[in-house]
């Protein structure tokens, strides 16, 4: 997919940074009364969902980004969260780099010919929220539907619940076909590249082929 802008930036004042301690602080104490209240194993389900979300957000990117090399796309970036750039390292020939912010990402793509581009970047837009539906699907069917669909107090069967319900908020959410305003632009969500790459003329996947469109002619992939 291509790029015009990365995601949000991350918070860069005293007083951005001090909210956002202030609200991370509340937010999970608040969630560890509630889970050490009156314990039981089900309320383990919730920070098994945040946690499964960090996760997710890796396998999705990383779904996007094996896709367009199977297409023969060059992968010029992977981007796992939001805001500004903690570590990053070259994977499998691919440049990776891990943000402040563990909520979105993005992989930045073109392509290296003009074989049915519109296509091909369907495919690398579906893959994203196709992984995390492939995983759902493939629990179900190892655990068994009536198991995934019961009450438990099994940490193991809990946390698969949780993990297919983070797995399955995630890609539907990024199927909604809607724009997302970034500090750059314009971004679209999964759904809605899978519906505009249809749009996007031959002279501009020609222009990503050569190397000649700069970052204010690309399009955002945001997950």
């Amino acid at each position: 997919m291509i790029l015009q802008s990365g995601p949000d930036r991350s918070p860069q004042t005293p007083n951005e940074w001090g909210l956002v301690v202030v609200l991370s602080f509340f937010f999970l104490l608040f969630l560890a009364l509630d889970v050490v209240q009156d314990f039981t194993a089900a309320k383990l389900g919730i920070p098994i969902f945040f946690v499964s979300w960090v996760f997710l957000l890796v396998i999705h990117e990383a779904g996007h980004a094996m896709m367009a090399r199977l297409l023969n796309w060059t992968v010029e970036r992977v981007c796992i969260g939001a805001g500004k750039v903690r570590y990053e390292r070259e994977i499998a020939g691919m440049k990776v780099e891990f943000r402040t912010i563990p909520l979105s990402g993005f992989v930045t793509s073109r392509p290296r010919n003009l074989d049915f581009p519109r296509l091909k970047q369907f495919l690398i837009f579906a893959a994203g929220p196709g992984i995390e539906l492939v995983l759902v699907a493939g629990i179900v069917i190892l655990i068994g539907r009536k198991t995934m669909l019961a009450p438990s107090e099994s940490l193991s069967i809990i946390a698969a619940q949780s993990f297919c319900i983070a797995a399955l908020y995630g890609a539907i959410t990024n199927l909604i076909p809607l724009p997302h305003s970034t500090s750059g632009g314009v971004a679209w969500s999964d759904g809605l590249g899978m519906l505009m790459c249809w749009r996007i003329p031959d002279e501009t996947f020609r222009s990503w082929l050569e190397g000649e469109s700069d970052q204010s002619d690309r399009k955002d992939l945001e997950s």
